[in-house]
């Protein structure tokens, strides 16, 4: 069995949104399970407002993980030119990752100083270039943090993908197996095909939905391809 661990929307600061006991709750919880998680997969909004102070302080909280972590950059990262900070001090705005298992694909969604998204036309020609070359017993992972499809209790609708539409034909088309999302601060799985398309909650803003609270998402992947997919809570 292969486990990934999603997190999202962390909005790690020093002030502001950040719940840093949730954060560290999260970490707890993550270290402990068991079978232990082979990677785990941050969907954007490491950071609040994408300033210097706030991710030399994201730096620090991400080590309290013990498994290997890649992220993929949310719109408050792009705050304040943080674009910059995030390629210094994290790594790439977009990458693959190889982790034998799997393949994750890491997009840059956001624009700078928006809170809209896109992934545009290069990056799905990129990507359909990328699907064909994989073999077919490669588990496919898209992650990045605009939401394809509207998500309940989220609130009014107006930061979904502008080119949602030919990204989600693009995905279905090539039964990608997974695609990772965040940005709306709630929790929801949906199946369509073969493809599950996982939002996960917010893990420690202080800006959750009524009573929906702070969560993360297992995932767990068989031998097999299947694939399931459970919440876990942060109770207060």
């Amino acid at each position: 069995m292969y486990r990934i661990v999603q997190i999202s929307d962390t909005h790690i600061s020093r002030y502001g949104q950040f719940v840093e006991e949730m954060f560290d709750k999260a970490a707890k919880r993550i270290n402990e399970l068991d079978p232990a998680p082979d990677i785990v997969v941050h969907t954007g909004d490491l950071t609040d407002t994408g300033v210097l102070a706030d991710y030399e302080f994201a730096i620090q909280k991400l080590k309290a993980i013990d498994p290997k972590v890649i992220v993929a950059p949310g719109n408050h990262d792009e705050r304040n030119y943080g674009q910059s900070l995030f390629r210094e001090l994290v790594g790439p705005l977009e990458y693959e990752f190889d982790s034998g298992r799997c393949m994750f694909f890491m997009m840059n969604s956001p624009e700078p100083d928006r809170d809209e998204g896109r992934l545009g036309r290069r990056r799905q020609t990129y990507l359909e270039e990328r699907f064909k070359a994989l073999p077919s017993n490669k588990v496919k992972v898209v992650a990045f943090h605009h939401h394809l499809i509207p998500v309940p209790h989220a609130g009014r609708e107006m930061n979904v993908l502008e080119d949602a539409g030919d990204v989600l034909d693009l995905i279905l088309s090539y039964d990608v197996d997974l695609v990772l999302m965040g940005h709306r601060h709630v929790r929801r799985v949906l199946r369509i095909g073969r493809t599950f398309l996982v939002n996960a909650g917010t893990v420690s803003s202080i800006r959750t939905r009524g009573r929906l609270g702070h969560s993360l998402n297992i995932i767990d992947i068989d031998e097999h391809g299947e694939v399931k997919v459970q919440e876990l809570k942060l109770k207060e």
